[in-house]
């Protein structure tokens, strides 16, 4: 697969690798053949060798000595590992020194896009997720929490060992600040030679100190600790305004490894993370699991693309209140999850209740229905579309259980101006109703074919001119501010004038 835009300024060429397993001291070499990026270096020899072995005539090719030896100078722990890549502007084999990121950061860090990173398992960033006392910030040992920063710059490329469980963990009171731009997107992938597997590496995980619904939040507060997403230590707080940093511009693909029978990794999950937490242009591609999973917290996103990821796409839990806007969401051809899962157990001490404007929605055929929603959850969906990869899918929504079921008419489900291109717009634990249409909690539904376009917008008529959805359409939860005054329906402006997902996203993964 061909990657559009990896780096800024000078060219990153291609996909580099790292070797699981080894020591501090040793050598790792593998070999990456990928000419499926090219670029004008003009610090770069045009020799035609390959298979030269270390050969390094290739100068300005990921040879940035001062570059790397500051990276392992500032991040306590690390160390060099020498890899073999094939230089694709030339066709040579390349020597060239990546660092290694070590099992646990407590100090800031910025990782430079002149240097290649690799996981080889598990990096925990801070420590919050250690047992928190009744004060966010103060651990139940009575020592404070470390608020560490990762700074990720534009460009970069974070490799995890393939077939490892190694992943990125953020944990309560740290930071992610991954700032990429459309042009250098920043990468993280499994360390072969392209970007079509899955189950290859973990995936990130990001802590905040937001609202769970497993935590009590009685007037005197007492200490929230969840037990986090793929074995992460604890998670939780008290406050839903928490940062946990920056995601702009950032690709994750290939993750998902299955660390226990059943049980894998989400491309990104959002553990109790705050609103103040800024997500855009993000995509996850060909994660064996979820996509992104919410568990509680408020954080928003916008511009997701969500690409072949073989359980759920979407999925939240646990009292999710956040907000998305501009979401593609295409489920994998391999499976047959649903472009939602959602529920908001944990407790019903408060639902989940997540507010999503202008999505996309496109079943692969396999599943029944789209919309999986279950065990009392909430959820408001509008200017949407749900539809099939081949056209008109069986069902759109299936609302699960007693308390779901209670929500399509007590106004805690709400569809509004939605093109339904599916046989049946709602089931109820399996069997057909209209128990939303009826209550007036689903308004404004299209039941007519989504026709999308190669840019995966409507051509419906029904898919512009639109009302904008106003205060009065969210929920209570939602955030005004947020959204986009939009009067078109679906992620992409019928009109050709925001083609957002082009230009950084992985080439061939839509």
């Amino acid at each position: 697969m061909e990657l559009k835009k990896l780096v800024l300024a000078t060219a990153v060429f291609g996909a580099l690798g790292g070797l699981y397993g080894c020591s501090g001291d040793e050598k790792a070499i593998i070999t990456i053949d990928d000419n499926s990026v090219t670029t004008d270096n003009s610090t770069t020899t045009t020799t035609t060798t390959t298979n030269t072995g270390t050969d390094t005539a290739n100068a300005g090719f990921y040879d940035d000595e001062a570059a790397i030896a500051a990276s392992i100078a500032a991040i306590p722990n690390s160390f060099e590992k020498t890899v073999s890549i094939i230089n694709p502007a030339t066709g040579d084999e390349v020597a060239v020194t990546a660092v290694q990121l070590p099992s646990s950061i407590v100090v800031d860090v910025t990782l430079d896009a002149d240097v290649l990173y690799y996981m080889a398992d598990r990096v925990t960033v801070g420590n919050g997720n250690e047992s928190m006392s009744d004060t966010d910030g103060t651990l139940a040992d009575s020592s404070a929490v470390l608020n560490v920063t990762m700074t990720i710059e534009a460009g970069t490329r974070v490799l995890a060992a393939k077939s490892t469980f190694a992943n990125l963990l953020i944990t309560r009171g740290s930071k992610i600040m991954a700032e990429g731009t459309a042009d250098a997107p920043i990468i993280f992938s499994s360390d072969d030679t392209d970007f079509d597997g899955s189950s290859e590496w973990g995936g990130l995980i990001i802590h905040g100190y937001g609202l769970h619904n497993e935590c009590a939040y009685p007037a005197t507060p007492t200490a929230c600790n969840i037990d986090a997403e793929g074995e992460s230590g604890f998670s939780g707080g008290h406050d839903n305004t928490d940062s946990s940093g920056v995601l702009k511009y950032v690709v994750l693909a290939e993750g998902g490894y299955e660390f226990a029978p059943g049980d894998e990794i989400n491309g990104i999950s959002l553990v109790a993370v705050g609103s103040g937490t800024e997500m855009d242009y993000i995509q996850v591609h060909n994660n064996s699991d979820d996509g992104i999973e919410f568990f509680g917290g408020a954080v928003s996103a916008k511009h997701l693309v969500l690409t072949g990821n073989q359980d759920d796409t979407l999925d939240w839990d646990e009292g999710y209140v956040g907000n998305l806007q501009y979401v593609l969401a295409i489920q994998s051809a391999a499976t047959n999850g649903n472009t939602i899962e959602a529920d908001t157990f944990g407790s019903a001490d408060f639902l989940s209740e997540p507010t999503i404007m202008n999505a996309t929605f496109i079943g692969n055929g396999s599943q029944t229905y789209l919309h999986r929603l279950k065990e009392g959850t909430g959820a408001y969906i509008h200017s949407s579309i749900m539809t099939g990869a081949s056209g008109t899918i069986d069902t759109c929504i299936d609302m699960q259980g007693a308390d779901a079921i209670a929500n399509a008419s007590n106004g805690s489900i709400i569809y509004n101006q939605i093109i339904a291109d599916c046989t049946t717009f709602e089931e109820a634990d399996g069997v057909a109703t209209t128990a939303l249409v009826d209550s007036g909690q689903a308004t404004a539904i299209s039941s007519v074919a989504a026709s999308l376009d190669s840019n995966y917008a409507s051509t419906a008529a029904e898919a512009t001119g639109v009302s904008a959805v106003t205060a009065s359409d969210y929920s209570s939860v939602a955030n005004d501010a947020f959204f986009d005054a939009t009067t078109f329906i679906g992620a992409v402006n019928p009109d050709g004038s925001d083609l957002w997902f082009q230009g950084w996203i992985l080439d061939g993964s839509l």
